[in-house]
């Protein structure tokens, strides 16, 4: 059952004295660096989450057997949709891959399974050392492949929810790309890349619809947000 908790969801309660902040995860990218099969690779299935706050299923990767994502390499990072909230991390947060194939390079293949398996990011295990500013990487080798999944742990932590609206009438469809990053933590996190995740295109309302709109960022740190698009055809 996929949780029912989105985004946003504490924006009108007052946090009130004695509370804890909560840590949370973000995940940065998700890569199958190696594979039985080889490369390219037409991915599709999916990856999903499952954080303290109630066990219940949060979409990272969803894509079904005719919208395949292309591998051409290993560095060739899944197109992430989630997770659509912060990843809360009191104990652990689980993380279901299964991830199937549908072709290799034009040809079928016998066993379409090319990840399958659980990872766990120990949260109580971590709390016993200092803070680690730093990308840190969960492994899955299973199946006809090895999988990284590369994330932070982010200690006394908010969730960041990014919209971009456009104010004044004018184009509705948008490429390039829209970046966030943290004060501390040295990396990117892509909430959208027209290339890998299609147009950037505007609704009714005017808000642009991003492929991932959520990053949890610690109190003593600045969310960074690099948006570099032009409108289509420019």
């Amino acid at each position: 059952m996929e949780s029912p908790v989105d985004a946003m969801h504490n924006t009108n309660r007052v946090f009130q004295d004695g509370f804890r902040m909560c840590n949370l995860a973000n995940i940065v990218t998700v890569n199958i660096v190696s594979s039985d099969y080889g490369y390219p690779l037409n991915v599709y299935s999916t990856i999903i989450a499952r954080d303290s706050l109630d066990r219940k299923c949060i979409y990272l990767f969803r894509r079904g057997k005719d919208s395949c994502q292309n591998i051409s390499s290993m560095n060739d990072p899944l197109v992430l949709t989630g997770p659509k909230r912060g990843l809360m991390i009191f104990d652990s947060i689980i993380f279901e891959v299964d991830l199937k194939v549908n072709d290799v390079n034009g040809r079928k293949v016998n066993d379409k399974r090319v990840s399958r398996g659980l990872m766990e990011i120990n949260g109580i295990f971590r709390l016993s050392f200092p803070p680690k500013y730093i990308v840190q990487t969960k492994k899955l080798v299973s199946m006809h492949s090895t999988l990284d999944l590369n994330y932070t742990f982010v200690r006394k932590a908010v969730e960041g929810t990014i919209e971009m609206r456009i104010l004044e009438a004018g184009p509705v469809n948008f490429h390039g790309k829209i970046i966030a990053r943290t004060s501390s933590f040295p990396c990117d996190i892509m909430l959208h890349d027209s290339k890998l995740a299609g147009m950037l295109t505007a609704g009714e309302d005017g808000i642009l619809q991003t492929a991932r709109r959520v990053v949890s960022v610690s109190v003593d740190e600045t969310l960074l947000l690099t948006v570099t698009i032009a409108a289509d055809g420019v």
